[in-house]
């Protein structure tokens, strides 16, 4: 073993461990494959969608069609790939204690001689490395939209690390569902509640506002902050474009961002600060909020070694 390796190891055997397990497991290469085709073919589709509806407004103008076409095929992906991981993600991480719990193995996680914090963190990087696996693999597609033009290369990747900070956000919440619930069961279906009401409960309390306000006579657009919760809206804003001049097909985040920021034509909640890094403010506080909650309710069945 290298010294690298030994060090990697010795940082958290759990981690180690659980890489180990999933890198041997055939299902994870078919997942990433079957994922992959899957992109692949959105994007596909989102070229073919956006050169007809281009060349049918600009009458064929070539240039025109090639940045549109760049732009909506890259939101495209991101947004296909974060639905997918929201949708993946808590299925992988809510079981990572639980099901430890459920086999009795938790007391043999202690010949690591870490507590519950080191166990954590352990199954919290495990769960996050499928995200990072497939934001990486996924680069060569994201790249293909800027070979095109029409996007710039730092609104790509502040949409690959809204995204991947995003997956990792909800692998945690998964881990602290799957501490504090005893059941793998309801850990899964509590996390994917969670998920649910993130996208659609920030959606419906954003709509009940602006019918409350319309009721009352103020038909100024809602405020947006109902929506910080939801993951699509805050990487919409940090991969979005307001300034895009194919307005009549925008790509979806560029959509979202325009429907939910834009009534404050910079983008922005506050004066200094992108409404993406308030958005994820908000997600990892929650996030935090369940992460403290997970940890008073791990209880491993052997006193502790300090």
């Amino acid at each position: 073993m290298s010294a690298f390796a030994a060090a990697f190891q010795n940082l958290n055997p759990v981690f180690d461990r659980e890489l180990r397990q999933r890198s041997r497991s055939g299902r994870s290469v078919i997942l990433l494959s079957l994922l992959l085709t899957a992109l692949t073919g959105i994007l596909y589709v989102a070229h073919l969608a956006v050169t007809q509806e281009s060349r049918n407004q600009f009458n064929g103008g070539q240039e025109m069609v090639t940045n549109t076409a760049g732009a909506v095929m890259f939101e495209s992906v991101l947004f296909v790939e974060l639905a997918l991981l929201l949708l993946i993600i808590p299925g992988i991480s809510s079981g990572a204690i639980s099901g430890e719990r459920d086999r009795q193995t938790l007391i043999p996680l202690q010949v690591t001689l870490l507590g519950r914090f080191g166990i954590f963190m352990g199954k919290v990087g495990a769960s996050s490395s499928f995200v990072l696996l497939l934001i990486i693999a996924s680069a060569p597609l994201l790249a293909i939209p800027y070979l095109l033009g029409g996007i710039s290369l730092t609104r790509i990747m502040l949409g690959i690390v809204t995204t991947l900070l995003t997956g990792i956000t909800y692998a945690t919440l998964g881990v602290s569902c799957s501490a504090f619930f005893r059941r793998t069961q309801t850990a899964t279906l509590m996390s994917y509640l969670i998920v649910f009401l993130a996208i659609f409960g920030s959606l419906v309390i954003w709509v009940v506002i602006n019918i409350v306000r319309s009721a009352q006579g103020d038909f100024s657009p809602a405020p947006s902050w109902p929506m910080l919760i939801n993951p699509f809206v805050g990487v919409a804003d940090a991969a979005g474009d307001f300034t895009n001049d194919f307005s009549s097909f925008p790509g979806p985040f560029s959509g979202l961002k325009q429907g939910f920021f834009g009534d404050n034509w910079d983008g922005r909640i506050a004066s200094n600060q992108p409404n993406w890094l308030y958005s994820l403010a908000v997600q990892i506080t929650f996030t935090g909020a369940w992460v403290v909650l997970g940890l008073r309710k791990l209880r491993l069945p052997q006193k502790e070694i300090d």
